[in-house]
């Protein structure tokens, strides 16, 4: 009952002194919504992630030729330290492995379709490719065995790519585009993947037989890259690790010499995103701690203010009978019911927040019960630590010399 009448009557000086309740509420409404809107993104954030390893495949380690740090096809100096005999030595001497889907990639190459051009990625692959990522046409036809034995001139579109070069009426296949100085007819058009791993868009890339790309299109006698997809069960670190010594040997490495491939795991997907995603967050939480400091500090001084100028207010209640301990709860819940009123107004202001920054961008942004819940202890928190010393200040004051004054 006691507690009911403290908040009862903060409430009613609250609304006494409206204009400087506002002002001590605009500071942690502002640091709240920050705090939430940190809280989604990093939801968000982990969603991505997750979202990137369901892309790459729990089940599957991609290998890239050369060794160190990979990066997307730029047109730069090839490596040509995979060839296919790598791949098929894989295919046979590594346990549990279920397809294997080599690849050859050029980057940053010229297309063109009557008076449309673009610059996409070409990559040269195999029948294998459709099982080995899980991606199929939705129109037309993929690769076929054919066409790598027959060197074929075919292609098939990433949905990027057929948005640059047709209009989003028209059917593609059985049209010729130019893939640099040669004609290639489309063969069909890929579903979209999205965006890959390490960010690109794994939809601005065209297909085209390994063996065409090999002989026609880039004139070499390796390979890009290749995904290995395994079956069973087991770690998929320790699937790597086999993978590693089988080239290894092939190449003919020396202990203590580095690899000249790199290997990719969803482990290390995962590591690298989360830590992308966690420097992120951070600096968002300090903007937002920073923000619910502020408030803090100016909750703190306008209270102050409040309890000089209220000196005549306090020295009556206690001259009736109200306590130092009473006066103290007093302003303590006032400034906790100020900053909760403010935390909830901010989630608010939040939500807002998320759905505009939805609209705007394509971040993932998730609102959930931990981000309420942490909104309004952190608006409570600082509603305790701001108005602490207000109410101490305030328990002190002399009724006699309050009322005198």
């Amino acid at each position: 009952m006691r507690t009911n009448r403290t908040i009862s009557t903060a409430l009613k000086c609250l609304r006494r002194y409206r204009l400087r309740s506002f002002l001590m509420m605009i500071g942690i409404v502002v640091g709240i919504a920050a705090l939430t809107m940190v809280v989604s993104a990093g939801l968000g954030s982990q969603k991505r992630v997750m979202d990137r390893v369901k892309v790459f495949g729990v089940s599957a380690i991609m290998i890239h030729a050369g060794g160190g740090e990979v990066t997307q096809p730029s047109g730069g100096t090839p490596t040509n330290t995979l060839t296919v005999d790598d791949v098929d030595a894989i295919a046979h001497e590594v346990p549990d492995v279920v397809g294997v889907a080599p690849m050859g990639q050029k980057g940053r190459v010229e297309i063109k379709y009557l008076d449309r051009t673009a610059t996409t990625n070409i990559f040269g692959v195999t029948p294998s490719w459709v099982p080995v990522w899980d991606w199929d046409v939705t129109e037309g036809d993929f690769i076929t065995d054919e066409d790598m034995e027959g060197l074929n001139r075919v292609c098939v579109l990433g949905t990027t790519v057929y948005k640059a070069l047709f209009d989003s009426t028209a059917d593609p296949v059985g049209e010729r585009i130019m893939i640099g100085s040669v004609a290639f007819e489309v063969k069909g058009l890929m579903k979209s993947k999205g965006t890959s791993p390490r960010g690109g868009d794994m939809d601005n890339r065209i297909f085209v037989p390994l063996s065409t790309f090999m002989k026609r299109v880039d004139n070499v006698d390796y390979i890009s890259g290749v995904r290995v997809r395994f079956g069973g069960s087991g770690s998929i670190e320790q699937k790597a690790e086999e993978v590693r010594t089988v080239l290894r040997s092939r190449h003919q490495l020396a202990t203590g010499q580095p690899d000249d491939f790199s290997l990719i795991t969803p482990t290390e997907i995962v590591k690298v995103a989360k830590k992308v995603a966690g420097t992120f967050n951070v600096l968002l939480i300090i903007v937002s701690a920073i923000s619910l400091i502020a408030g803090g500090v100016v909750i703190a001084n306008l209270m102050l203010l409040s309890v000089n100028e209220r000196r005549r207010e306090i020295g009556l209640r206690m001259a009736v009978g109200a306590s130092s301990s009473d006066i103290r709860q007093q302003f303590l819940a006032e400034a906790v019911v100020i900053t909760l009123i403010g935390g909830v107004f901010g989630l608010l202001l939040g939500a807002l927040g998320i759905g505009l920054m939805r609209q705007l961008s394509k971040m993932p942004l998730v609102i959930s019960w931990a981000s309420v819940l942490m909104g309004l202890v952190f608006s409570g928190a600082v509603g305790i630590v701001a108005g602490y010393q207000p109410a101490k200040r305030a328990a002190r004051v002399q009724p006699v010399e309050a009322l005198r004054g």
